[in-house]
């Protein structure tokens, strides 16, 4: 491979995309008031770009076993964060998840009362105030809820050690939101076709 040709190709393409340049936006559900929740933007120090997963079904008949597609299935993701001493991330999760489920009475809120979403974006290296409009890669998960909220290992040896924890969501599927690494040349492509026409 030529070095020239290649460097060439990574500053037509922009340059290498950094993986610490990234902006994670939580959204509580309307009826869970949290004036913090804006905070969670700064203290969340690690979050995923999703990717996809198809899950296929095997196709028996003659000849090899194939396989076809049968839908879309979307893992769980987490948000790490780093600890205040206010304690105001973790404790909005806390009450997140006891806004879906009572701590007292076991009772359970309808899906639509507790789903939020979460939104993360993706920088370059010269963007200087990251906001949705200059991302070049964003997604948004759409009906989030947290799952799980990591225990915190205290401990004598842990001098000079930030506090942090995670935070495990479920959802019902991410769709690309704005951002330059949404303008896919193939789009046009993906365009479907009724039968007979």
């Amino acid at each position: 491979m030529d070095p020239t040709t290649f460097i060439s190709k990574l500053d037509a393409h922009k340059g290498l995309a950094p993986l610490n340049k990234f902006m994670a936006k939580v959204t509580f559900p309307s009826g869970l008031t949290s004036d913090k929740q804006g905070d969670l933007t700064y203290f969340c120090d690690s979050a995923p770009m999703p990717g996809r997963t198809m899950a296929t079904s095997e196709l028996r008949h003659y000849g090899p076993t194939r396989k076809m597609a049968r839908e879309m299935t979307f893992a769980e993701f987490q948000l790490g964060f780093m600890m205040t001493n206010s304690q105001a991330a973790r404790n909005s999760f806390l009450e997140w998840m006891d806004y879906i489920i009572d701590p007292v009475t076991a009772n359970i809120r309808y899906q639509n009362e507790y789903k939020g979403t979460v939104k993360v974006y993706m920088f370059d290296q010269s963007t200087q105030g990251m906001n949705a409009g200059s991302a070049t890669l964003g997604a948004e998960y759409q009906q989030a809820f947290p799952t799980n909220v990591d225990p915190i290992a205290l401990g004598w040896d842990q001098l000079n050690q930030v506090g942090k924890f995670s935070v495990n969501f479920q959802y019902k599927k991410w769709q690309p939101i704005s951002g330059l690494g949404h303008n896919n040349p193939n789009k046009a492509a993906f365009t479907t076709t009724k039968p007979g026409t």
